[in-house]
């Protein structure tokens, strides 16, 4: 073997290892550098703050009291959604490390994997044979050492640990490494010496070193296997008895191409725009929705392959505002949001744009000036999220629908944000609502509508927001107090003067089963953050794509990955219109 940089460090770690086979030596050696001392010359110093400057990359190995704290990226979005923000549990945890080496352990009691909280796990120099595969319960684990024991294997579950950032598996009698190891992105360190693993993987540690072997086994290591189908979930089965009436709605973020380079859990030939493509035509063709709602659609992809695709579908797409200050090249890798209804079931009578950072600016003159509400002026108008909004009839019926569709601002410590974006988006569609009202009935449905909220609508999108948030909150029940604690105290006007309104009974689809337990899912955020909101006074949800299947997502850490083509879940709901 070549004495390379990497694997002069593969054997620095092993004589490091071999040296620390004492009990419990991590522990005292941490105890003593915390009390100002030096530790043994086995190099522990080294290794427990080894990693970038002075930062301890195996440090707090002692039972110490500290705060646990985890990092949420809740999108990929390269204009900054890859920023993470730290969320302090709270739940109070005194330790999070627990050193267990050197012990001759054979076995581990299966209690251990309840201990979720642990960062750092010392089971070194024992005579383990096997690592249970409950191990993944650790997912918060950032270290760990499993040196010095008599493993021949480790478990697939291992890749799992979407945390870890050093693994040690030295002088075990392990023969091959599992392709699953190849979702640890996060890994820097990974200790292999003394193991009787294949020459070609020690030849790429020694070459490219541990992110040269994670990447290896990451995009040619075979798939996780194919997902049982999403469950259709029937509600009304005599709803089947009036066809005429019912029309399916699919809303879907579907992962701008260009926000791809953050995903470094996924093979990199499954992040390919051709090979997303082909996925992604699969999947909207199985759906053959009436009503498609799609997110982050850049131009150059509704032009030239949703539009061509669904060739027997009417279209609409508008994309972000940052589009106007850019050159026609640029301009179509801009994302935005599109509407594509089925010519054959619905006409398209009337559809506009709504550009939040404008709405804003109309939001602050009605408030007369700059100086007194700047925050209308900095923090919402130079966001460029849109919205767009389509008037159609349903052309066996007559009926009308207004349908929605938005992606809003995704940073989550910006919550007041997504929350004046949909007062915006409600008090846009009710203006537009009421001049809809005005327009003639149709033939097939002669019955006028009153008000803007006797006609039917579906508000879809990627909303960023939980179900605990103020955005739902506002959504379903039709106003929040202008203190409302998302506000976070920030002034906007009207809205905070007299709270946020909206005249609509909005529903969530998937409230009729429970919300789904993620729509959004990927190894530092997995929750529900996309909705298809109905009008429940004049439209009912007949059925329902359930939500992944379980055995499946129990082996993966997050999305997009070889089946699922976005960090999104589409979702797609069927209705009924209600006889008036």
């Amino acid at each position: 073997m070549v004495l390379t940089n990497h694997w002069q460090s593969q054997l620095q770690l092993a004589q490091t290892s071999r040296a620390s086979s004492s009990p419990h030596h991590h522990a005292r050696a941490a105890a003593t550098i915390s009390r100002g001392g030096t530790a043994t010359a086995s190099g522990m110093t080294d290794l427990l703050f080894s990693g970038n400057g002075s930062t301890p990359l195996l440090s707090g190995v002692s039972f110490k009291s500290y705060g646990l704290q985890h990092a949420r990226v809740e999108s990929a979005d390269i204009d900054g959604r890859a920023l993470a923000s730290d969320e302090i549990n709270d739940h109070r945890q005194d330790w999070s490390a627990l050193d267990m080496g050197g012990q001759g352990l054979r076995n581990i009691n299966v209690n251990l994997f309840n201990y979720q909280f642990l960062d750092k796990l010392y089971i070194n120099h024992n005579r383990l044979m096997s690592l249970p595969g409950a191990i993944r319960n650790l997912c918060q684990l950032s270290v760990l050492d499993l040196s010095g024991n008599m493993l021949t294997s480790l478990p697939p579950e291992i890749g799992l640990l979407r945390s870890l950032r050093m693994l040690l598996i030295i002088d075990n009698n392990i023969s091959n490494l599992p392709p699953e190891m190849g979702m640890l992105y996060k890994l820097e360190v990974l200790g292999i010496e003394g193991n009787p693993l294949p020459e070609s993987i020690k030849s790429l540690m020694s070459r490219e070193g541990t992110r040269g072997v994670i990447v290896e086994l990451r995009d040619n290591g075979p798939p996780p296997p194919t997902p049982a189908d999403r469950d259709w979930i029937e509600l009304d089965e005599e709803a089947q008895n009036h066809k005429d009436e019912l029309f399916t709605v699919v809303s879907y973020n579907i992962l701008c191409d260009r926000y791809t380079g953050i995903y470094g859990y996924c093979p990199k030939w499954a992040l390919t725009w051709e090979y997303r493509k082909a996925r992604l035509q699969e999947e909207l063709q199985r759906y053959n929705a009436d009503i498609f709602c799609l997110q982050e659609v850049d131009g150059e992809t509704y032009e030239e392959f949703l539009t061509p695709l669904l060739k027997d579908y009417g279209g609409y797409y508008w994309p972000k505002t940052r589009v106007k200050t850019m050159g026609d090249k640029e301009r179509k890798k801009v994302d935005g949001c599109a509407i594509f209804y089925k010519k054959s079931v619905f006409k398209l009578l009337e559809k506009q744009s709504i550009e939040y950072n404008q709405a804003a600016l109309k939001l602050l003159w009605e408030n007369e000036t700059i100086s007194k509400f700047p925050d209308i002026y900095n923090r919402i108008s130079t966001r460029d999220n849109v919205a767009i909004v389509v008037f159609l009839e349903h052309i066996k019926t007559g009926n009308r629908l207004i349908v929605g569709n938005t992606h809003l601002h995704w940073d989550p410590l910006q919550m007041d944000v997504k929350l004046v974006q949909v007062g915006l988006l409600m008090s846009e569609i009710r203006d537009m609502g009421e001049k809809f009202a005005k327009t003639k009935p149709s033939e097939l449905h002669k019955e006028a509508y009153s008000s803007a909220s006797q006609i039917p609508m579906i508000v879809c999108g990627d909303f960023n927001s939980t179900v605990d948030s103020g955005v739902y909150e506002l959504i379903t029940h039709g106003e929040v107090k202008g203190d409302h604690n998302d506000m976070q105290g920030f002034k906007y006007g009207k809205f905070t003067a007299g709270g946020i309104q909206h005249p609509f009974t909005l529903k969530s689809a998937y409230s009729n089963i429970g919300e789904l337990s993620f729509t959004n899912c990927t190894p530092t955020f997995t929750e529900s953050i996309d909705y298809v909101w109905y009008s429940a006074n004049n439209l009912s949800v007949t059925g329902l794509l359930g939500e992944p299947d379980k055995e499946y997502m129990s082996k993966v850490i997050g999305f997009p990955n070889a089946h699922f083509t976005s960090d999104h879940i589409s979702l797609m709901a069927e209705m009924q219109f209600k006889k008036s």
